[in-house]
């Protein structure tokens, strides 16, 4: 069976490239609606379970190679339509939205940091399990600490900022202009970072935390 999966939109723009193959070395191709270009393949599905690692490699490395060049949206990963028909009709759906994110996200990209909390051992007492919950809510109450500092740090590097708990710690987003990515790390970096917390920066990616909802989640018809 055969379904077309789509990769990313972009704005067409003089210059841009596109890689010819994607996933399973299928054929790339751009479908054209007013100034939005989706790329799209037609892939045999169901996907193999013992090829899905190599497909979702193949799937990034599609919108990596656009958006080394200019703002994309990126797609959920191997998502697909029943038919071009059913692309066709998405994108003459969303075509408004995705300009204007498009066009708001120019000349932006998407940093992150992560603060973990590094886990405290367990008290060896009867009141074990309970201190240590209580150990490890102190330590994230430090991270969010931290992670307060590291947004107070990138704020002239930064457009906007979003601030996220995750499991272990905090993770922060940072809309940052193109170009200025090093910056961005020499901020972060510049904050101390405390005993019991560890940071990762990563980055450049595709601006998809700054999506607007429509974009962001849209209802896709079709789309598996």
């Amino acid at each position: 069976m055969r379904r077309v999966l789509a990769y990313c939109g972009f704005l067409h723009g003089q210059g841009t490239t596109t890689p010819e193959t994607g996933v399973d070395n299928s054929a790339v191709s751009p479908l054209a609606y007013d100034r939005l270009r989706l790329l799209w393949s037609e892939v045999e599905w169901p996907f193999e379970q013992g090829k899905l690692q190599q497909s979702a490699v193949d799937f990034h490395r599609v919108i990596e190679h656009v958006f080394r060049q200019v703002a994309v949206v990126p797609f959920r990963l191997l998502s697909v339509f029943d038919d071009l028909a059913s692309l066709e009709k998405f994108a003459a759906e969303h075509v408004a939205g995705f300009v204007a994110d498009l066009e708001r996200l120019r000349d932006m990209v998407q940093m992150e940091a992560v603060v973990y909390v590094i886990a405290p051992r367990a008290i060896p007492n009867s009141d074990s399990g309970r201190a240590y919950l209580e150990q490890k809510a102190g330590m994230l109450r430090f991270a969010e600490s931290h992670a307060a500092m590291v947004r107070e740090a990138i704020q002239q590097v930064s457009r906007e900022v979003h601030i996220r708990q995750v499991k272990s710690g905090m993770r922060i987003f940072a809309l940052v202009q193109r170009g200025k990515e090093a910056r961005f790390r020499d901020m972060v970096g510049s904050v101390p970072l405390p005993d019991g917390v560890s940071r990762r920066v990563s980055g450049p990616w595709p601006a998809a935390e700054f999506l607007s909802s429509a974009v962001k989640m849209p209802e896709i018809a079709g789309q598996r």
